[in-house]
C-alpha cells in the first residue's frame, strides 16, 4: 500500500514539473509572438494630393534632310533613267522619262471611247425620229418615245464620264518626266526598265539644304493642335519643336519638324517626340494600384493609425499611372497601395 502511494506522489510530482514546464513554454511563445509586426501594420502607402495629370505619346524620328519622293503622273515604262543612287542634281535637272507610246495609248483609247458611245447615241436617235415621222400605232409610238428618253438619259449620264475621262489623259501627254524640284542629293532610285502606276514613288530627293527632324509617320496639323504641349528630346535636351506644315502634303508619308536650335545634333541622330495631351491640372489624385474594383464599385483602403478602412471613392480622370479622386478622400489622407 505504501508502495502505492508513492507511485502517486511521484506522479503528482511529475505532472506539477510538466505543468511549468508548459508555463514556460507559453511565456517564451508569447514574448516571441510579440515581437512580429501587427497583423493589421501597413507596409505599401500613399498621400492623397494634387498633381498634374495628362497623358505621354511618343514617336521615334531623326534628324535628317527634308526629302520629297517625287512620281510620274502617268503610268508606264521607265524608258529612260538619267541619275543613280547618290547623284547631286540641280533644280529644273531632267531625272527620269517614261515610254511616251503608253500615255499616247491610253489618251487615244478614252478618245475612242467618248467617241464610240456619242456615236451609238447619236444613231439611237435618229433611228427613232425616222419611225416617229412615219405611221406608227400608238403603242408603237408611246414604245419608240420611251427608247429615245431612255437613250438621251443615259446619254446625259455618261457624256461627263467619258468626257473628263478623255481630257485627263490627254492632260497626261508630254507629262511623262520627272524633274528636281531643289537642289539635292537622289537617296532612292526606281530601276531601268520599271513599269510604275500614275502617283507611285520613283525618285527620293534629299534636300542638305533644309535639315529637319523627320518622323515616319503622318501627322495631320489638328492633331498636333489637340496635344497641350509638343516637344523633342534632342542630343538628351528638351528642345521646343515647329511643326513645318509647308513641307508636308495631306496624305504624306512623313511629319516633319524644325527648332531654333538641334543642340549640337547631327544628321542621322535620334530624336524623341514628346505629345503631352488631357492636361489636367492640380487634381487630387492617388495612385491607379490603390484603387479596388467589385461589383458594387470603386473603393480604396484608407490607412488611420496603421489600420486599414475600406472607403468608396468616386473616379474622375485616369493618365494610367494617378487616377483623380472626384469624392471620398481628402488631401494628406493615406491609402494602401498594391504591390
Amino acid at each position: 500500500m505504501r508502495k502505492k502511494k508513492n507511485r502517486y506522489c511521484i506522479a503528482g510530482l511529475a505532472l506539477f514539473a510538466v505543468c511549468l514546464t508548459a508555463c514556460g513554454t507559453t511565456e517564451a511563445m508569447q514574448k516571441e509572438i510579440e515581437l512580429l509586426a501587427p497583423v493589421d501594420a501597413v507596409v505599401d502607402m500613399e498621400t492623397v494630393m494634387y498633381r498634374d495629370l495628362y497623358t505621354m505619346t511618343t514617336k521615334d524620328a531623326e534628324l535628317a534632310p527634308y526629302t520629297e519622293e517625287l512620281t510620274f503622273e502617268a503610268s508606264g515604262t521607265v524608258s529612260k533613267l538619267y541619275v543613280k543612287l547618290g547623284s547631286v542634281v540641280k533644280k529644273g535637272e531632267l531625272l527620269a522619262e517614261l515610254e511616251e507610246e503608253g500615255v499616247r495609248s491610253k489618251a487615244s483609247s478614252a478618245l475612242d471611247q467618248y467617241l464610240r458611245e456619242k456615236k451609238n447615241y447619236v444613231d439611237t436617235v435618229k433611228a427613232v425620229n425616222k419611225k416617229l415621222a412615219g405611221k406608227l400605232s400608238a403603242e408603237e409610238r408611246e414604245w419608240q418615245e420611251l427608247i429615245l428618253a431612255q437613250a438621251e438619259e443615259l446619254w446625259q449620264m455618261q457624256e461627263p464620264v467619258l468626257w473628263n475621262a478623255w481630257e485627263e489623259a490627254r492632260e497626261k501627254l508630254g507629262k511623262n518626266t520627272i524633274t528636281a524640284p531643289f537642289d539635292g542629293v537622289v537617296t532612292a532610285c526606281i530601276g531601268q526598265n520599271a513599269t510604275v502606276a500614275a502617283g507611285q514613288p520613283a525618285i527620293a530627293l534629299a534636300d542638305t539644304e533644309r535639315v529637319c527632324i523627320t518622323m515616319g509617320s503622318y501627322l495631320p496639323l489638328s492633331e498636333i493642335q489637340n496635344q497641350e504641349r509638343v516637344y523633342g528630346i534632342v542630343n538628351g535636351k528638351e528642345t521646343e519643336l515647329i511643326y513645318l506644315d509647308d513641307l508636308m502634303e495631306e496624305e504624306s508619308t512623313y511629319t516633319y519638324f524644325g527648332a531654333d536650335d538641334f543642340n549640337g545634333a547631327q544628321i542621322g541622330d535620334f530624336v524623341l517626340i514628346c505629345m503631352v495631351g488631357n492636361y489636367h491640372e492640380n487634381v487630387l489624385s492617388i495612385p491607379e494600384n490603390a484603387v479596388y474594383r467589385d461589383s458594387n464599385g470603386t473603393y480604396v483602403y484608407l490607412v488611420e493609425d496603421g489600420i486599414r478602412t475600406k472607403r468608396d471613392v468616386i473616379l474622375g480622370y485616369d493618365d494610367n499611372v494617378y487616377v483623380e479622386i472626384v469624392e471620398g478622400l481628402k488631401e494628406g489622407d493615406r491609402v494602401y497601395v498594391k504591390n
